[in-house]
C-alpha cells in the first residue's frame, strides 16, 4: 500500500496523497480502507458521491455497530461525511409507546447502554438531525430523496434497492461501516450497479395475475428465485400508474423490501414504470437472460409456504407490528381509515390485538397533527412509535410472544407470524388468527 503504483485500481493525485498521508494518518486509514475495498470489487477507480448517505446501523449493540473508540478517533480528527446522512430506525427504547415487559425493557437499555454517546458522535460525524432515523429515507417528510443517477454509498438492503429502482440513482449494497468510511472519503468504488453494463438486467420476470400481487409476497417469491443479479418485471403496469404516484411507490418499496430480503438484488426494472425501463424497455434485457412467470399458482405456492413458529398456531395473538420497513403517510391513513371502517362494522369499540404502527418521525408528526384522525386512531387501540420493530426481537426474550405482523421481512428475521393486509385487518378486530368475529 505504500506504492500506489502496485495497486490495480487507478487512483487521482488527490487519492493517492491521501493514501500517503497527505490529510492525515486517520484519513489516510479511511482511504486505505477504501481502497482496499474496491481492489476486493475489482473496481478500476474510485468516484465522486454525489448525494446524501443512507446508513445500516443506527444502535451502540457492541460487535454490530461501529466500536466507539473508532467513531471517537474519526471525530478527534475532524472528519465527517461529505454529505449528511440518514440512519436506519432509532433502537426499540420508545418504552411508552411500546408497552415491553420489563424485563425485555432491561435487556434492551443494556444492549444500548452507550447509545447516547453514539448518537452524539453520529450527530458530529455527519447525521443529519435527531430526527433523521429511518428505513424509509425518501419519504417527502423526510427528504433523503438522491437524484436520477447519481452516485450513492448507502447500505440499508430495502433502502438500497429502491433508491437504485425506482429513484434510478445508483448504489452498491455496502456493509455497515464501510458505508461510513465510504462517506467521509466521500469516493465509492465504480464497480456493479454503478456502471451502465451492471445494471443490464439477466432476468424476465413475466406477471401473469388477473389482479395486482400482494408486494410482500411477490417480492419474496422473485427473490427466492433468482437469488441474485438484475429483474426486469413485465406486467405490473397493467395495475400500478405509470408516474410512480404514492400508490405506487409504495408498493414497489415493500415489493423491493421483500426482494432484498430474500435475495442478494439490489436493482430491479418494472417495464413502463421505473426511470431505466421507461428510457430503455427490454433494451435492458441481457441477450442470455433467463424467465421466470408468476402467475396464481406461484402466488398460491409462496402464500402457503411460511412456517409458524407458535407453539399452538391457533393461539390468539397478543400484538401486531406494522411498518417494517416503515410506513409512508399515506399508509398509515390506510391502516387508519380500514381499522375504523372495520370495527364499525362489527360494532366493535376498539381493536382486540394490541397494534402498533411504525414510520419515521417526521411522518409520525405530520400524521398527529391532524388531530382528530390521530385521536380517533388512538381509540381504537393503535399505538406508534419511530424505533424499529425488528430490533426488539434482538433481546431473543419475546421469541415466544405471539406478534403478527403483515411484513414478511419481519416475519423471516423473528418468530413474528404473517398476514397479508386485508386478512390482518381482520385478525386485529376478532383476535383470532383465522379472522372470524
Amino acid at each position: 500500500m505504500d506504492n500506489p503504483d502496485q495497486l490495480n485500481i487507478q487512483l487521482s493525485k488527490e487519492e493517492r496523497d491521501i493514501l500517503q498521508g497527505a490529510k492525515g494518518s486517520v484519513l489516510q486509514k479511511v482511504m486505505k480502507t477504501v481502497v482496499l475495498y474496491g481492489e476486493a470489487l475489482g473496481a478500476e477507480q474510485l468516484v465522486d458521491i454525489e448525494g446524501q448517505g443512507h446508513l445500516v446501523i443506527p444502535w451502540s449493540i457492541p460487535g454490530i455497530s461501529p466500536p466507539i473508540d473508532m467513531l471517537e478517533e474519526l471525530v478527534d480528527a475532524g472528519l465527517r461525511t461529505k454529505h449528511p446522512f440518514t440512519l436506519d430506525p432509532y433502537p426499540p427504547l420508545d418504552f411508552s409507546n411500546l408497552n415491553l415487559d420489563p424485563e425485555v425493557e432491561s435487556a434492551i437499555l443494556e444492549m444500548h447502554s452507550k447509545q447516547d454517546r453514539y448518537d452524539e458522535l453520529m450527530m458530529q460525524l455527519g447525521l443529519r438531525d435527531e430526527d433523521a432515523y429511518t428505513c424509509n429515507p425518501y419519504q417527502p417528510e423526510v427528504g433523503n430523496i438522491p437524484k436520477q443517477d447519481a452516485i450513492l454509498a448507502w447500505s440499508e438492503s430495502a433502502c438500497a434497492i429502491f433508491a437504485n429502482s425506482v429513484l434510478g440513482a445508483r448504489t452498491i449494497r455496502n456493509g455497515a461501516i464501510m458505508d461510513l468510511l465510504l462517506n467521509i472519503v466521500g469516493k465509492t468504488p465504480l464497480t456493479g450497479l454503478l456502471t451502465d453494463e451492471g445494471r443490464k438486467a439477466n432476468w424476465l420476470v413475466e406477471i401473469e395475475m388477473e389482479n395486482l400481487p400482494d408486494p410482500q409476497l411477490l417480492g419474496t417469491a422473485i427473490g427466492l428465485t433468482i437469488q441474485s443479479g438484475v429483474p426486469y418485471l413485465s406486467g405490473l403496469d397493467r395495475f400500478l400508474n405509470n408516474d410512480l404516484d404514492e400508490t405506487t411507490m409504495d408498493y414497489l418499496n415493500e415489493m423491493g423490501a421483500m426482494l432484498a430480503t430474500y435475495s442478494a438484488v439490489s436493482l430491479f426494472h418494472v417495464e413502463n414504470i421505473t426511470p431505466e425501463a421507461v428510457d430503455s424497455g427490454k433494451d435492458l434485457l441481457t441477450p442470455d437472460y433467463r424467465k421466470y412467470v408468476f402467475n396464481a399458482g406461484e402466488f398460491e405456492n409462496i402464500r402457503t409456504s411460511f412456517s409458524v413458529l407458535w407453539d399452538d398456531p391457533k393461539a390468539k395473538p397478543e400484538k401486531c407490528y406494522i411498518g417494517c420497513p416503515h410506513l409512508s403517510l399515506k399508509q398509515i391513513y390506510w391502516w387508519a381509515d380500514r381499522i375504523e371502517s372495520e370495527i364499525t362494522s362489527h360494532k366493535r369499540d376498539r381493536l382486540a390485538v394490541e397494534t402498533i404502527l411504525f414510520a419515521a418521525p417526521q411522518t409520525l408528526q405530520v400524521f398527529q397533527d391532524d388531530e382528530t384522525t390521530y385521536q380517533r386512531t388512538l381509540d381504537a387501540g393503535v399505538s406508534f412509535s419511530s424505533a424499529c420493530c425488528e430490533t426488539i426481537f434482538e433481546t431473543r426474550l419475546i421469541d415466544g410472544n405471539l406478534i403478527v405482523t403483515n411484513s414478511n421481512k419481519l416475519r423471516a428475521y423473528t418468530s413474528a407470524r404473517f398476514f397479508t393486509d386485508e386478512d390482518l385487518v381482520k385478525v386485529l378486530v376478532s383476535g383470532g388468527v383465522d379472522g372470524r368475529v
